[in-house]
């Protein structure tokens, strides 16, 4: 089932479901305050006095355009599929591409494109990850494809398009950095003055670098829970909570679904007919059940067939043991080191710098979660630190009545929602009252070339703010 196959379905049970149970899609608000981020580890100082601050409203809100090595900035605009300054040469064993999305993944695209192409998984390498809710672009490399068949590939989410040829592939953190544009939605009693006050000092100093909610998996913010699990080797829970956990800022809908669910563990044939109702948004649940169907026991299996969430569940503790690190050192007011590790390989040096953390949360082996690693082929020969201060290269950026944009560039591995949580306290959700919900062309605003031919690529998904609720994006 392609994409366009599985929105149908999707939509069409969204709008049976909203009849009959229209209370179930009411959305909340979130606020992402001190008291919410310490569940994460995060705590920024003078967070309590910032203003609120609206995210994401419509996808043109949050723009990120990859920078390569190079620094040449892989831009959202549409443009020829051919590129017009590097060769593409057929014997050549790798295809490049800039890949424009919207409303889903890099990993989902690259899924994607995999079925479209009758490619391997391994195919289709990127840099990083680019937010799901936005409008983004990155390079990608593609291997064992002809580039007649990737031009005829189409989708109402994403497009590729300045293609040239190469040797080899792309890797995980081929990349400089990101370049934003973002609007943050702001109410009547923003204080300019203040604000400016704010820039100004992180212009200077920096922010702390910590890693936010995105890598704990929002809406349901469950993805660190699972990565324990697996941690400690209990894999029957990490894929009963990956199953049925209700998600925190999950629509009722699906929290309720989860619950119902959860009541026919093991008749997989049951549940499997519940999640086919929304094949996108429960598409590596399906994987799990499917598998799960024919092999009841074997957790492990069941679980590596989602490899890739698998790696981020993972990811998720390392990130909340380094947050939740570097907040311990703001909490005495010491100056932290300039850089932190990440547990994520088999450097032993790493898992010990945590290990009153790892106890506290059940982990009190570190021979035993790295065994627990080998056995899901986790582990890694890798090893990464990240620095505690990151700088923000501030290009432009505008102050008006709606709200501000900010255009900035971050070195790779910042979350610019780290970033504007030094400025403000992040809203999403349920729109609040007296903010303005115009679209607006960020882009143009800054007198940058307008985004209303990018927006006409991605009218189906654009039209409406309907789309957050249909596409998961909160």
């Amino acid at each position: 089932m392609n994409i366009l196959e599985a929105k149908k379905i999707e939509s069409e049970n969204f709008r049976e479901a909203i009849k009959r149970w229209p209370r179930f899609f009411e959305s909340q608000t979130f606020i992402d305050d001190q008291k919410t981020l310490e569940k994460y580890g995060i705590s920024i100082p003078k967070k309590k006095g910032l203003p609120l601050g609206y995210l994401k409203l419509w996808p043109q809100d949050f723009i990120v355009e990859e920078i390569s090595l190079g620094g040449e900035v892989e831009n959202v605009f549409p443009e020829k599929f051919l590129s017009t300054k590097k060769d593409f040469n057929r014997e050549d064993p790798v295809i490049y591409a800039t890949l424009v999305k919207c409303g889903l993944s890099t990993i989902e695209v690259a899924e994607e494109l995999t079925k479209r192409l009758n490619l391997e998984p391994k195919s289709i390498k990127y840099a990083g990850i680019k937010d799901k809710h936005a409008i983004t672009s990155q390079r990608v490399s593609i291997k064992g494809t002809d580039v007649e068949k990737l031009n005829l590939v189409s989708s109402p989410n994403f497009f590729v398009k300045n293609v040239f040829s190469g040797e080899k592939e792309t890797y995980r953190g081929a990349l400089r950095g990101n370049q934003f544009t973002i609007l943050i939605r702001i109410g009547p009693n923003f204080d300019q003055k203040k604000f400016l006050e704010q820039l100004k000092e992180i212009k200077k100093n920096g922010f702390y670098n910590f890693i936010y909610l995105q890598r704990f998996g929002v809406p349901r913010l469950i993805t660190h829970y699972c990565g324990f699990y697996l941690l400690q080797g209990d894999y029957e829970k990490a894929l009963f909570t990956y199953l049925f956990k209700p998600g925190q800022r999950e629509l009722f809908y699906f929290q309720n679904l989860r619950k119902e669910m959860e009541q026919l563990w093991g008749r997989w044939e049951e549940i499997e007919a519940l999640l086919e109702c929304f094949p996108l948004t429960f598409q590596n649940e399906i994987k799990i059940v499917s598998y799960l169907k024919e092999n009841p026991k074997d957790y492990i299996g069941a679980l590596k067939r989602i490899s890739k969430q698998l790696e981020l569940q993972v990811e998720s503790v390392a990130s909340f043991l380094y947050n939740k690190k570097l907040s311990s050192y703001l909490a005495k007011n010491e100056k932290p080191p300039e850089m932190l590790p990440l547990i994520l390989g088999i450097e032993r040096k790493n898992w010990l710098f945590y290990e009153e953390l790892l106890k506290k949360c059940g982990i009190f082996s570190v021979s035993f979660a790295l065994k627990n690693l080998e056995d899901l082929d986790l582990l890694k020969h890798r090893q990464r630190g990240i620095k505690t201060i990151e700088k923000v290269e501030i290009l432009n950026f505008k102050v008006f009545p709606q709200g501000v944009i900010l255009n900035f560039n971050l070195a790779k591995g910042c979350y610019a929602t780290s970033f504007l949580s030094h400025l403000f306290n992040l809203v999403s959700g349920s729109f609040p009252k007296k903010f303005s919900n115009l679209p607006i062309d960020t882009k143009a605003n800054l007198n940058q070339p307008s985004l209303e031919e990018i927006l006409n690529k991605f009218s189906d998904v654009v039209s409406s703010p309907s789309w957050r609720y249909l596409w998961r994006i909160y």
